[in-house]
């Protein structure tokens, strides 16, 4: 399994928005938004992870720096 950070998501993401647009890229395992407690939007950051590694280096390289809701995708190998 290969899991991905995915930053600078617009506010109103959720987690199964980021399914449907890494989802194309191959079987996801997971993808989680990561919200604000206080407001239950997003806070600009998520995982998606992958089954297969050679899927997550195709999202990783068709969206890192794609233009997202008006923000610019950040997409890396999750620690």
């Amino acid at each position: 399994m290969q899991t991905l950070y995915v930053g600078g998501l617009p506010p109103e993401t959720d987690s199964e928005a980021l399914r449907a647009l890494f989802g194309e890229y191959g079987d996801l395992e997971a993808a989680r938004v990561v919200m604000r407690s206080s407001t239950g939007r997003c806070r600009g950051f998520g995982y998606v992870s992958f089954a297969c590694a050679r899927a997550a280096a195709r999202a990783r390289a068709a969206l890192d720096g794609a233009m997202i809701g008006g923000g610019r995708l950040r997409v890396a190998e999750a620690d």
